[in-house]
């Protein structure tokens, strides 16, 4: 293993999923630290078990990969092949988008560190380390005194020290003690937070708990938050558990209100309430394709648009079904045209603003920014169909109509008065 970072096998390959394009403010690499694990555990089932359904090793990897970190290596002090046979398991996974160089010793490690012309940050592999976290620490944003605590630089001659003994043994030079972080020079240790950090069997379920309650975003509304998003979570955990992508999760939504559509356009009370009730389904199941793909780092831009295309025909399709649903059942024809209205204005709305939540979600947005929804897109959300489920249980779909209707053209309406005025502000 003394070879290792010689050997083109060992180095990954960039395949056809590109890193994340938007540039960050400097070029970093990183180094993954991987400590032996208990004598009694085994090293390559250490690091690939399963946190949120991705290997804890690759978890870290690809964490580093989405915060733009330009090169990267993994470093273990490997005499009996282990790092060979770990490297080799997640070589073959595809959302690796860069090369990386898997080093088994300590020499070679510093020669690679002295050859980088970036700034070298070094994390320890026993933590789950937090994206938001590292983008604050690699890009100079401000960090709480908390973070900057579970940092330091190290000089080189204290690398060995660091890496293959007592971390508590370190010897800091006075140099490395600099309150300002050194630009290039010395790198940087990353302990990282002693919650995530995995010392025994019961921190992988505790991790991944943690990360399942971390799924959601940041604009979910209260009734999300309280309704949809308990629900979405448990199918989560269902999915993790096989092999389906957040795409066809979405189409498997997409379908569910499709069904619900149908059922409406029947216009009796039962199938109203069962279209309901799919439609609800179809929420809950939406919600769990965007914490799949962010758990499991397989967002991609595709998906966001086929995320939000689907919700969309599905609320036309479902005004226009619930119009014609209520005119079968009392043959007044101004039901027609208000769903006619509703979908319509659904259509307009969604014209208008997909293009905004489309920016918003991309990776450069969600990393560098705290994204607060601004006035419309809090009222492009999906809640109206709790209500729906009520009005469908009290027999009442009349007043739902007239709402959707009403409300649908009311929005549409504000979103090109806003539209023009931004297009008339110099």
């Amino acid at each position: 293993m003394a070879d290792i970072i010689q050997q083109p096998k060992f180095l990954m390959t960039i395949n056809s999923i590109q890193p994340h394009s938007e540039s960050t403010e400097r070029n970093s690499s990183g180094v993954l630290f991987l400590k032996k694990p208990a004598a009694t555990e085994n090293l390559i089932e250490w690091y690939s078990s399963k946190i949120a359904g991705v290997p804890f090793a690759l978890r870290n990897l690809l964490t580093f990969q989405r915060v733009n970190i330009r090169s990267l290596a993994v470093f273990m002090e490997d005499s009996q092949g282990d790092l060979e046979k770990l490297s080799d398991k997640i070589l073959k996974d595809s959302r690796i988008s860069q090369n990386i160089v898997w080093i088994g010793n300590i020499l070679q490690l510093k020669e690679w560190i002295q050859n980088n012309p970036n700034q070298v940050y070094i994390f320890n592999g026993s933590v789950l380390h937090d994206k938001n976290k590292l983008n604050r620490l690699i890009n100079a944003l401000p960090q709480n005194e908390k973070e900057t605590l579970e940092t330091f630089p190290v000089n080189l001659e204290n690398l060995e020290n660091l890496l293959l003994n007592d971390q508590n043994d370190l010897v800091i030079s006075p140099a490395t003690k600099s309150s300002e972080k050194p630009q290039t020079g010395l790198p940087i240790y990353v302990q990282g937070s002693k919650e995530a950090e995995i010392q025994k069997r019961e921190d992988f379920k505790t991790l991944h708990e943690g990360q399942l309650k971390g799924s959601g975003l940041n604009h979910d509304s209260p009734i999300t938050r309280i309704f949809s998003r308990p629900v979405s979570r448990l199918l989560t955990r269902m999915f993790l558990k096989i092999p389906i992508s957040p795409n066809q999760i979405t189409l498997i939504s997409f379908s569910l209100g499709l069904l619900s559509a149908f059922f409406f356009i029947q216009g009796s009370y039962s199938t109203s309430v069962f279209a309901a009730l799919f439609l609800v389904l179809s929420t809950w199941v939406d919600g769990a394709d965007g914490e799949i793909a962010r758990l499991k780092f397989m967002e991609t831009d595709i998906g966001k648009k086929l995320d939000i295309y689907c919700d969309n025909i599905i609320h036309f399709f479902v005004f226009i079904a619930i119009g014609f649903g209520i005119y079968e059942k009392t043959s007044e024809r101004i039901y027609l045209y208000l769903g006619g209205l509703a979908g319509l204005g659904g259509l307009i709305a969604f014209l208008l603003l997909s293009p905004v939540l489309l920016e918003k979600r991309s990776a450069a947005k969600q990393l560098h920014h705290a994204i607060e929804p601004n006035l419309a897109e809090k009222f492009a959300n999906r809640d109206f169909i709790h209500f729906l489920l009520l009005v469908s249980l009290i027999d009442q779909l009349e007043i739902f109509i007239i709402v959707a209707a009403a409300g649908a053209n009311l929005f549409a309406g504000f979103l090109v008065y806003s539209k023009l005025l931004k297009l008339r502000t110099p």
